[in-house]
């Protein structure tokens, strides 16, 4: 007599199945996501960032729209004179060491047997105050002063960084803000004082050539505690054209800031130590630095009445101008 042969039924079989896959998706799903979440980046429009490094905290890169403030422009216009003074055809700031001394002076203000036989040192440091005296007796840089630095103060710094936590009645701003040229010099083969001048951090041998001071901080100068700096290029900033700084009082670490225009980097000069090198690179350097304080910590300075670090002279309000 033939066995019946036990048939298992199909469809509680196929059941068992979807109850598996089902329940090992379950399990894996939130891993996938956890997977996901961290390996891609959530893009936001950032103006106010940290800088690159997370041990420089009082750096911040600030992001500012060229076209509210056209200081590349300004610049230009004001070296490339008029009026008073030759007109000079300027293609781009940084190959503003290709001109000579006379190009950005009155007649007879450098004398002419000095351009034969001066050394590349004279040269650069002649170029740069050339430069300087050009801007500062331009009417641009009177619209810099009384238009766009009061603005930027107000519209850039403060909603970015100090009103943006507090309510500031009051930004105090240095009202005159130097431009700085550090005028490119690359190093070549037949540089007499190529070792002694080769754009090391911090120089050997006090103050870096093509620049106004050595390794320092702005309290060596009287400066109050509460400044905050700014240094805002209008030309690419880099490596040995740029300004190096150290990432806290006296820990040495000196990194350069490499900014783009458009960009300008909040950063703590006062107790924080900053030069710049020989700029060995091919480009010239061209930069604003001004200083800000929050009123609420202006109020607590004790100024020395017989220092120049006064409100109504070294000082303006931003705020009580707008």
């Amino acid at each position: 007599m033939m066995k019946r042969r036990r048939i298992i039924p199909v469809a509680p079989l196929i059941i068992i199945i979807i109850i598996i896959i089902v329940a090992v998706s379950i399990v894996c799903i939130p891993t996938r996501i956890s997977a996901l979440s961290t390996t891609v980046p959530i893009i936001r429009p950032a103006v106010l960032q940290p800088s690159s490094s997370g041990s420089r905290p009082n750096e911040r890169c600030i992001s500012f729209d060229t076209g509210d403030f056209p200081l590349r422009e300004l610049v230009t216009s004001a070296l490339a004179g008029g009026d008073n003074n030759a007109f000079v055809e300027i293609d781009t700031l940084e190959q503003l060491h290709l001109f000579e001394p006379e190009d950005f002076c009155a007649p007879g203000k450098i004398r002419a047997s000095n351009s034969h036989n001066r050394t590349p040192l004279r040269r650069v440091e002649l170029l740069r105050r050339a430069l300087t005296e050009r801007w500062k007796g331009s009417p641009q840089k009177r619209i810099w002063e009384n238009e766009y630095l009061p603005r930027m103060v107000r519209e850039v710094v403060g909603t970015n960084t100090m009103m943006a936590s507090q309510h500031e009645t009051s930004l105090i701003y240095q009202r005159a803000p130097m431009l700085r040229f550090h005028v490119a010099w690359p190093l070549l083969d037949n540089d007499d004082d190529k070792n002694e001048h080769d754009g090391t951090i911090p120089p050997r041998n006090g103050r870096n050539p093509g620049t106004l001071a050595a390794v320092h901080t702005d309290a060596q100068y009287g400066h109050p505690p509460g400044e905050v700096n700014f240094l805002l290029p209008v030309t690419q900033t880099f490596g040995s054209n740029s300004l190096y700084v150290e990432g806290a009082p006296n820990r040495g670490d000196f990194e350069p800031f490499d900014l783009a225009y458009g960009e300008m980097m909040q950063w703590s000069g006062n107790n924080h130590r900053h030069c710049s090198p020989r700029n060995i690179s091919n480009s010239t350097r061209v930069s604003f630095d001004f200083r800000v304080i929050p009123g609420s910590v202006w109020q607590q300075t004790d100024t020395n009445p017989y220092s120049s670090f006064q409100l109504g002279s070294y000082y303006m309000d931003a705020l009580e101008r707008f």
